[in-house]
């Protein structure tokens, strides 16, 4: 199914953005993923004199919400592309019949935005994957281009023999069309996500909780304290703030002392033998293990494996929990 976005001069389409998503790519690999999205901007025939020519377009990549592509968030800086290199300096109309030229947008992402997008199509089951472009386009009036020193007298100090020269009016009203595009989830699967390191790392997305959340808004801060600390190195310091989660929730949820599984298990009135009861004790039990070597002389020793492994085991325990307990649970 291509895609298409018209380019416009106020009310007046002057061409179009064209965009295949079955060539749509990933590439770069788990050390510099990135999502190209090849395309060609197609102008339509304008008479002598009133050639339009486009010098600049820059596109966001959005993931829509929903339905709605315009209040959907965008990944990482936006993506131009210019006709500098084409032999003009800028791609122009011609009189006789429509005119194409390639291009190409190149979205740099982080893993961190590798994780959302791969979180954004898995919500999505065996559907298409929706993508977005939010665009922009620079264009002007080519008022004159020809092999000759003007606009200038004959002494002009620049020489015919320098090449083309052309004169053009920027025209401020310029605008393109929002564009959605559909991914089928096979191009997805095969184009894609190998080309982001999918088939060198597996990234598993986990929901954080709000500040509103059945857990407490000091869980939801100590969590990303604990995520904002590894990411700067400090191991130690991460997996102490994974300790402060802990303390967090046992406060936030009148524990009093008691396993976190008991106190859960009496909010939700489990059963004794319920596995929930289990799972979360054991996870529980992992995370009190290894958090509390924070405070400890032997937490000097901790590196980036343990502060990992601590970092990724809070958040699925504050994922586990806050889906047990519900976004609205009381707190007693």
């Amino acid at each position: 199914m291509n895609g298409q976005a018209s380019i416009l001069i106020g009310n007046f389409r002057v061409g179009w953005l064209r965009v295949d998503p079955a060539l749509v790519r990933g590439e770069g690999g788990s050390l510099s993923p990135a999502i190209l999205v090849p395309g060609s901007i197609q102008l339509d025939p304008r008479e002598t004199g009133q050639t339009i020519a486009i010098t600049e377009m820059e596109a966001e990549l959005i993931l829509p919400a929903g339905a709605e592509l315009a209040l959907g968030p965008a990944l990482g800086s936006p993506a131009r592309v210019s006709g500098t290199r084409s032999q003009a300096g800028f791609w122009s109309s011609i009189p006789s019949s429509p005119v194409e030229h390639p291009v190409a947008f190149r979205f740099p992402l982080s893993r961190e935005q590798v994780r959302l997008i791969e979180d954004h199509a898995q919500r999505l089951g065996d559907g298409q994957v929706p993508l977005g472009l939010r665009l922009y386009v620079a264009a002007a009036w080519l008022r004159q281009s020809e092999n000759a020193p003007r606009p200038g007298p004959p002494g002009h100090p620049v020489a015919a023999a320098t090449g083309l020269a052309a004169d053009l009016w920027a025209l401020q009203n310029a605008k393109v069309e929002s564009l959605e595009l559909r991914l089928r989830r096979e191009d997805w699967t095969a184009q894609v996500l190998p080309g982001l390191g999918a088939d060198e790392i597996r990234l598993i997305a986990v929901h954080l909780p709000a500040a509103s959340s059945a857990i407490g808004s000091e869980a939801a801060t100590a969590i990303d304290t604990a995520r904002h600390r590894y990411d700067e190195g400090d191991y130690r310091g991460a997996v102490q703030a994974c300790r402060d989660l802990r303390d967090a929730v046992a406060d936030h949820l009148g524990a009093d002392g008691k396993p976190i599984a008991e106190r859960v298990g009496e909010k939700l009135a489990l059963p004794a033998d319920s596995p929930t009861r289990a799972l979360l004790d054991n996870l529980w039990k992992t995370l009190s293990d290894l958090s509390s070597a924070a405070h400890h002389r032997q937490g000097r020793q901790l590196g980036q494996a343990e502060a990992r492994a601590g970092v990724l085991i809070a958040a699925t325990v504050v994922e586990y929990l806050t889906e047990i307990l519900g976004p609205n649970s009381p707190a007693v």
